[in-house]
C-alpha cells in the first residue's frame, strides 16, 4: 500500500469540491453554452464535466491573464506614486488535464528563469492543482510525444485516476497530501491492485495514441544545427496567416508588450499577449523590421519551442502535445505537420 495513494468515491469527490468552494475560487472543466468544455471558475460542483477529453483553452490565462494590469500611477505634486495591482486570490484547479499541469510547470521556469516575475508568483503560489489523468486521448492529442501526459509522475499537487466508480489520488506535494489529510473522511487507503490497475490503464493510453503524431527529436536536431532548408520555410509561410491563433491558443507561449493608459492626472501599466506570428512583434522605432517576411516569423516561433538552447534554459521544449493549434490553426502550420514537414526535410500535409 502507499502512503501517496489513496481513493475517494464519486460522491465523496463531490463532497471534496464543496469544502473547496468554501475556500478558494475553484476552476474546473465545465460545459459551456454551446455545449463544448472549457475551464471556468464554478460555483457548485454539479457544473464540473469530469467526462471530458481536452477544454478549448488551457489554464494559461489563470496564472498569465490576456490582458494584465501591473500597477497605477498618479501623479503627484513631487512626482508619481505607484500602486502594484498582484492578485493572491486562493485558486483550486481541480481535474485539469495533464498537459496544462505540465504547461504550468514550464511557465513557472519562464517566468522565474532569469528574475522572479512577482505577478506570476502571486498566483502560481497561492494555487492547487488537482490533475485528472487521461485515460482516453481527445482526437487532435499527441502528448505522449510532447511529454504532456497522458498520465503525469510529477508536478502536481494531486493526481485523480478514474477507477470505475471512484479514483485513484496520488499526492505529488506537500499541499497535496495536506488537503488530503484535511479531509481524511473522504479518502480511503489505496492497495496494490489499484495501482496496479493504474498502471494498466496509463499504458492503454499510451498505446491508444498508435502512429507518432509528432516528431520532436528530429526536428530539435534540426532546428537546433541549423539543418531546415529556407525553401522549407517559405513553403510552409506561404500558409500561415500570421494570425497569433496559435500563439493565443498554445499554453506555454509567453509573449508580451506592455502599454501605458493614461490622462493627465495617471493611468495604468498593463501588459497584453502578443505573437512572434504578427507582421509588428519585431518592428524597430526606425521602421526596420528584421523578420519582415512571414516565413521568417514561423521559423523563428518554432526556433524558440523547439531549440535545444530553449530547451536547456526551460527544462523542456515547448509544447506539451495538447493538440489545440491543431484544432485552431486556419492555415496548414500546426506543431505535428510542422514537425513532420522538417523530419522529411520536404513539404509533407
Amino acid at each position: 500500500m502507499s502512503e501517496k495513494a489513496w481513493k475517494i468515491s464519486k460522491p465523496s469527490l463531490e463532497a471534496l469540491a464543496s469544502r473547496l468552494l468554501a475556500l478558494a475560487a475553484v476552476i474546473a472543466p465545465a460545459r459551456t453554452t454551446a455545449g463544448e468544455v472549457d475551464y471556468s471558475e464554478i460555483t457548485e460542483p454539479g457544473q464540473i464535466a469530469w467526462d471530458y477529453s481536452t477544454s478549448l483553452t488551457s489554464l494559461k490565462r489563470f496564472f498569465f491573464p490576456q490582458v494584465e494590469p501591473l500597477f497605477e500611477f498618479s501623479r503627484k505634486e513631487r512626482g508619481v506614486s505607484l500602486k502594484p495591482a498582484f492578485d493572491r486570490r486562493l485558486r483550486v484547479f481541480l481535474g485539469v488535464r495533464p498537459c496544462d499541469v505540465t504547461a504550468v510547470n514550464f511557465m513557472d521556469k519562464v517566468f522565474s528563469r532569469d528574475y522572479d516575475d512577482p505577478y506570476y508568483s502571486a498566483r502560481r503560489q497561492n494555487s492547487l492543482l488537482i490533475a485528472l489523468a487521461c485515460n482516453q486521448p481527445g482526437e487532435n492529442c499527441f502528448c505522449v510525444c510532447g511529454e504532456g501526459g497522458p498520465f503525469l509522475k510529477s508536478g502536481y499537487d494531486l493526481q485523480l485516476t478514474a477507477l470505475g466508480e471512484g479514483y485513484l489520488v496520488e499526492a505529488g506535494s506537500a499541499k497535496g497530501a495536506a488537503l488530503v489529510e484535511d479531509n481524511s473522511n473522504l479518502f480511503s487507503p489505496a492497495d496494490e491492485k489499484d495501482l496496479e490497475e493504474k498502471r494498466r490503464l496509463a499504458k492503454q493510453a499510451e498505446n491508444s495514441f498508435g502512429e507518432p503524431k509528432s516528431y520532436f527529436a528530429a526536428a530539435l536536431r534540426k532546428i537546433s544545427f541549423g539543418k531546415t532548408d529556407d525553401a522549407l520555410w517559405e513553403k510552409m509561410g506561404e500558409v500561415c496567416l500570421g494570425c497569433g491563433g496559435c500563439a493565443y491558443i498554445c499554453p506555454t507561449c509567453n509573449c508580451f508588450t506592455v502599454f501605458d493608459h493614461a490622462d493627465s492626472t495617471g493611468g495604468v501599466r498593463r501588459r497584453h499577449w502578443d505573437s512572434c506570428s504578427f507582421a509588428c512583434f519585431t518592428r524597430e522605432a526606425s521602421g526596420h523590421n528584421p523578420r519582415k517576411e512571414q516565413c521568417q516569423r514561423l521559423k523563428s516561433r518554432f526556433f524558440h519551442k523547439l531549440a535545444y538552447q530553449f530547451v536547456l534554459r526551460n527544462g523542456r521544449h515547448g509544447c506539451v502535445g495538447c493538440g489545440r493549434c491543431v484544432s485552431v490553426c486556419l492555415g496548414e502550420d500546426p506543431m505535428p505537420e510542422v514537425t513532420l514537414r522538417i523530419r522529411r526535410g520536404e513539404w509533407a500535409s
